[in-house]
């Protein structure tokens, strides 16, 4: 990592083109198995699915063209590395006790080039087989390994099937999730997560998990043109059994979302539920409570001939308490208490190149025992501008630059910004 003044940020668009993603989705390994530019799967920029991409993800990652026939065996598996390179600075952010510290260190800027680094392994293993495998290299969190297995059955205009996974960083629906609401990590707007998506700042959709969903997703399940995607699952907050045994700790959560064509638009709605666990004294093994539940609201279509795209998603409820011995002794089992609500939209001006709004709003409801942290975290609002800017030389590439302005709900602690560059690039 490299820190930077305000006279070097001219060097990082340069720097930007050496360096480079991760969290993306359009991996030229399934371009190679479908045949398919990465287009085919993907809305205004490369993370996020179109109506085409989600229904590769329900079939388990299957679809191939190596195979026209629906009942062969054989498999498609093939590599895709990734990079991930950041600029980031930020301007009065304030610390857990609202103290702005001199030592944070995005304060005079930082460049991590990469900030992560990816090998990806998987496709199609059967006909009714998917895997997919990841290796990360990440310069300020430790490297890490998730991987997934999804057993697909085709049904009448639409697949169900079961997937078991393990994921380091993006959270407990990262069996099946194929929407765009940030409910699972890499299915976001914005790279400043955090000031602009609920689900982000609240924490629901990251964070390590290992679990099994079940799944249903098909077309035309109530009406003609509509979609229905339904998932039950249980999941356990790690990848191990370093900080709490998983099999005790199994969490069941659901979700659903029903999709449906007005006009030239294409409209969806759905919610979520984790409930599950129990507390323990003080004496007893590490567990963890949880109760969340909230939905999420998204149009796809056009205006005009410019693509464009709403998300909304609204927090009610997100308490996670952990009880036993080890409660609290990092920040992976500290307690939560929050709800939030945010609204983001992004229209691409022309081909490949899209301007981004978000509007977050965030309550933490926690009673810490330091009164130092009591509604730190509390916003009244945080505005978030960006743009995207994805091209292929080569190989699939994007850069995002994005702005956000954070106001605190407290009045002693300041507005604070966060600023923000990266530049993307898979093969």
């Amino acid at each position: 990592m490299k820190k930077m003044n305000k006279q070097s940020l001219v060097a990082v668009g340069l720097l930007g083109f050496i360096s480079l993603t991760t969290e993306v989705m359009a991996m030229p390994m399934f371009a190679t198995q479908t045949g398919m530019d990465c287009t085919a799967c993907h809305i205004q920029h490369i993370e996020r699915l179109n109506k085409f991409g989600r229904k590769f993800l329900a079939s388990g990652m299957t679809m191939s063209q190596k195979f026209t026939d629906a009942n062969s065996s054989g498999s498609d598996i093939n590599p895709s590395v990734m990079f991930k390179s950041i600029y980031e600075k930020t301007d009065n952010k304030p610390s857990e006790s609202g103290v702005v510290k001199a030592t944070t260190v995005t304060n005079d800027g930082i460049l991590s080039v990469p900030r992560t680094a990816a090998l990806f392994v998987g496709g199609r293993v059967t006909n009714n087989f998917g895997a997919l495998v990841n290796l990360s290299y990440k310069s300020q969190n430790d490297n890490s390994i998730s991987g997934k297995m999804v057993y697909a059955q085709e049904i009448e205009d639409g697949y169900m099937g079961l997937a078991a996974y393990s994921t380091a960083d993006f959270g407990p629906f990262s069996g099946m999730e194929i929407y765009n609401s940030g409910l699972y990590k890499p299915f976001r707007t914005f790279d400043i997560r955090r000031l602009s998506n609920a689900l982000q700042a609240t924490e629901i959709g990251t964070g390590a998990a290992t679990g099994l969903q079940a799944y249903f997703d098909k077309d035309g399940a109530l009406a003609d043109g509509d979609h229905v995607f339904a998932t039950v699952g249980m999941y356990a907050q790690g990848q191990d059994n370093n900080q709490m045994d998983l099999t005790s700790n199994m969490i069941p959560f659901a979700r659903i979302a029903y999709e449906y064509p007005l006009g030239s638009y294409n409209v969806i709605l759905g919610g979520f539920i984790i409930k599950g666990g129990e507390t323990v004294s003080s004496t007893s093994s590490l567990s963890i409570e949880r109760e969340t539940y909230g939905m999420d609201f998204m149009v796809e279509g056009y205006i005009g001939d410019k693509s464009a795209t709403l998300t909304m998603s609204k927090v009610f409820k997100n308490e996670v308490t952990y009880t036993g011995i080890g409660a609290g002794s990092s920040k992976d089992l500290d307690n939560i208490d929050n709800e939030a609500f945010s609204v983001g939209g992004e229209v691409n001006l022309a081909p490949g190149f899209g301007v981004k709004l978000a509007y977050l709003t965030m309550n933490d409801l926690y009673a810490y025992s330091n009164t130092k942290h009591i509604n730190v975290k509390d916003l009244d609002n945080a505005i978030t501008v960006g743009m995207d800017y994805s091209f292929k030389y080569y190989l699939p590439m994007k850069l995002t630059v994005e702005h956000s302005w954070a106001k605190p709900s407290r009045s002693d602690i300041e507005d604070y910004r966060d600023f923000l560059i990266s530049f993307n690039m898979l093969f």
